[in-house]
């Protein structure tokens, strides 16, 4: 097809979707007398695929400048019916998509359908922004935009320090892995109540530390009235979230050793998913409360993610040091007693070592397996806080995972 014929049909496309959306909302409203429609959003677009099109450099500037002129007096009559600026700034924004489909239709196509999200959601997003997200979240939700997109880009990264063991952009990483984990925690937390809540909970609270979640589901197990279907699925799931976030910093730090431990830890993520799907459902017929979300409050965790990257940035200059005086075997003594406190910052670690090529992707299965193994033993040792009725099933998903682990890992060397 003629890509002309595909840059209007997306502009005309993008036209009708915001105008239908507009004119829709706007009856929904009561408002007799819209200043701008399903036709005008229509023509807005074509208007800007058309002004995009033509030779002229000016002639997009000028139709844009005209728009805004036309948008403005059209603000000016209705503003004593309605002051917002919602609609007036849908319709520049359509005749600037549209221009934007005569070069990049699909990114074009793209932007409308996230326009039209914002302008439908406008009832949800209110509701959202005055009675659900709290001062305290909102504060830390800028924290974390400010460590993301202007801390981040802004550390080096590049190995330096005692033995080159330290990349500021890594470790900077893990820190920002760990809050954002803890941020969808919470948020998955409010959205789905208390039925779900706590096996939420404890899925996200595995990102930061699998074993104190562990504990903590132990402690409540106890003070449940007998209910120990929840925490025992919050515990299970807590393993998940160490499989996947290893399986994620592994990657981040070196796609060679990723690929070395993928099938070991896959066999293991899938055996304690197995396990704690099954106590996921019997938590859901366990429970008899409501679906109310969980109060607000902190999204996530800063402390412990500080005490982590900074574990982790032990961990790699120890590593290093290690490796260069006793070599292999060394450091895998090293990862199982680092494994005791947390499997991700060794897994990490190590992960680290191999990107930087101090370590042979090969040689990191075993002190990388050495950590999970020691982080089980310390999970099976929380769990006894519960009783046995919460630690034989959290001890046995555990076990069996690891050890799903290990045979994958004995099976590829053996291959």
């Amino acid at each position: 097809m003629d890509p002309l014929i595909i840059s209007a049909s997306v502009a005309l496309g993008i036209g009708l979707a915001i105008g239908l959306e507009r004119e829709r909302s706007q009856a929904a409203d009561g408002s007799s007398e819209a200043p701008a429609g399903l036709r005008t959003f229509a023509l807005a677009s074509l208007a800007g695929v058309a002004s995009a099109l033509l030779s002229a450099a000016l002639v997009l500037p000028v139709m844009l400048l005209g728009a805004a002129l036309l948008t403005a007096v059209a603000y000016y009559r209705s503003a004593g019916r309605d002051s917002g600026l919602t609609t007036e700034f849908a319709l520049l924004l359509t005749l600037l998509l549209g221009a934007l489909a005569a070069s990049h239709p699909a990114l074009a196509a793209a932007l409308a359908t996230v326009v039209v999200l914002l302008l439908h959601g406008k009832s949800f997003l209110h509701h959202l922004a005055r009675r659900e997200v709290t001062r305290e979240e909102m504060s830390q939700a800028l924290i974390l935009a400010t460590a993301a997109l202007i801390v981040w880009p802004l550390l080096p990264d590049r190995y330096m320090g005692p033995l080159d063991a330290w990349n500021p952009h890594a470790i900077w990483l893990v820190v920002l892995l760990v809050l954002l984990a803890g941020a969808v925690g919470h948020v998955c937390a409010r959205v789905f109540g208390d039925r779900l809540g706590l096996p939420i909970s404890g899925l996200f609270g595995g990102f930061v530390s699998s074993t104190a979640t562990v504990a903590a589901m132990a402690v409540l197990s106890r003070q449940g009235e007998g209910r120990v279907h929840g925490p025992v699925a919050a515990a299970l799931l807590s393993s998940v979230a160490t499989y996947v976030q290893m399986l994620v910093l592994l990657g981040a730090t070196s796609l060679s050793a990723l690929a070395a431990l993928a099938l070991p830890l896959a066999a293991g993520l899938v055996v304690i998913a197995a396990f704690g799907g099954i106590w996921l459902w019997r938590s859901w017929h366990e429970a008899r409360g409501g679906s109310a979300g969980v109060p607000g409050g902190s999204i996530f965790d800063w402390r412990g993610a500080a005490v982590f990257a900074l574990l982790f940035a032990v961990l790699q200059l120890v590593g290093a040091a290690t490796q260069a005086w006793a070599g292999n075997e060394g450091l895998l003594a090293l990862s199982v007693g680092a494994g005791f406190a947390d499997a991700h910052a060794a897994a990490t670690s190590i992960g680290a070592m191999v990107g930087a090529g101090k370590l042979a992707p090969p040689d990191a299965v075993w002190p990388v397996l050495g950590a999970l193994t020691a982080n089980t033993v310390s999970k099976i040792v929380a769990s006894t806080a519960g009783g046995a009725r919460f630690a034989v099933p959290v001890a046995l998903g555990l076990v069996l995972s690891t050890a799903a682990a290990w045979a994958a890992a004995w099976l590829l060397r053996l291959g």
